[in-house]
């Protein structure tokens, strides 16, 4: 009799181990990106004051402060390659401006870089606040147990405690 309550026992524990048993979450492979491939993502810039505008107004003589107003004012966006660089500042472009022209868009692609980094980052500690959760408030035969007592597999412990696994 005994043998037969051990085997119907293991017969319903195996299935049981077997549900929970599952495949390791595998870390998402990073793939890198050539200088192309990261020049077709980013945003085209916007240009409401066009180049050679810029020039124009340059051999005409406006102050360097006054063209960068203006290109502020237009909500210009410019990404210069070096050869264009070269090319307005012989055409009388000032340096002041040509520096302004390529530090605001750099600010601007740090600025949507830092913005995409921390929605990734919010995403993943809401993932990771939700599985606690879930594995808080699970109820699992024996392991049941009354209040908000956590399960012995759970990290951390309670809220606040510092340990946070990290996101891949």
């Amino acid at each position: 009799m005994s043998s037969r309550r051990h085997l119907c026992l293991v017969s319903i524990l195996v299935p049981l181990l077997a549900a929970c048993a599952g495949t390791p979450a595998v870390p998402p492979r990073i793939e890198r990106i050539s200088a192309e491939q990261l020049e077709a993502r980013l945003p085209q810039p916007g240009a409401g004051l066009p180049l050679e505008q810029v020039v124009q107004l340059a051999r005409q003589g406006v102050a360097a402060d006054e063209l960068i107003a203006h290109i502020k004012s237009s909500a210009s966006r410019y990404r210069l390659s070096a050869g264009q660089i070269v090319d307005l500042a012989n055409q009388g472009v000032p340096l002041a401006v040509l520096d302004h022209m390529v530090a605001a868009e750099r600010q601007r692609i740090f600025d949507d870089m830092a913005a995409d980094a921390n929605k990734r980052d919010l995403a993943c500690h809401e993932r990771i606040d939700r599985e606690l959760r879930i594995c808080r408030n699970q109820m699992s035969g024996p392991m049941y147990m009354y209040g908000p007592y956590p399960m012995i597999n759970c990290f951390p412990p309670a809220p606040g405690w510092p340990y946070r696994p990290y996101c891949y």
